[in-house]
């Protein structure tokens, strides 16, 4: 039932929470109890993930609900095992998307591609604890193609050891910077 005094209702972070929650549990065809059932158990796995809920797409939270423990666990060791010192939990809070998109073997393909581009002095998991879309080497390489052509005279890979934000900053296009038409 339409509320007619919708205007007036405060979107707190809990309201905004609720509603990416019931509209991950429309897209799963679940019930509000079964999405709170699942969602504590994603909880016990991402304790971190729980305050960003309000701020997830409705899509990234139902895949992430769809199968918490089956589908999750054994690709969060695998993450643990490939970048040891690393906080998972915090980097898949921060950027949860990198949890569903790729699949392992890309994910290791991608570390050993870092490695190539930032040298084998970079700290992968201090880099991808500061700044998870490390992970993505695809676009490591475009920000480092693109610091080359803006600083010719600069070590492009040392800069962004140095300052990780640079990520962000270089990144461009459609496929980083909002919806992927193609996804």
């Amino acid at each position: 039932m339409w509320d007619l005094k919708e205007r007036e209702t405060l979107w707190s972070q809990e309201n905004q929470a609720r509603l990416v929650r019931i509209v991950a549990g429309y897209q799963l065809d679940l019930d509000v109890e079964e999405v709170e059932q699942r969602l504590a158990e994603l909880q016990v796995l991402l304790p971190q993930l729980a305050t960003r809920c309000a701020y997830l797409k409705p899509s990234t939270l139902a895949a992430l609900l769809r199968d918490p423990a089956g589908a999750l666990v054994p690709r969060l060791l695998s993450l643990r095992e490939l970048l040891p010192g690393c906080d998972i939990g915090a980097a898949a809070a921060a950027e949860p998307e990198l949890l569903l998109l790729r699949g392992l073997s890309e994910v290791q393909a991608d570390v050993a591609r870092l490695q190539q581009l930032l040298g084998p002095v970079a700290d992968l998991a201090a880099l991808v604890q500061r700044q998870p879309r490390f992970l993505d080497a695809e676009c490591v390489g475009e920000v480092l193609e693109e610091l080359r052509r803006l600083m010719p005279g600069k070590d492009a890979a040392q800069m962004l050891l140095a300052d990780p934000s640079w990520l962000l900053r270089v990144e461009r296009g459609r496929k980083r910077l909002g919806d992927d038409p193609d996804t």
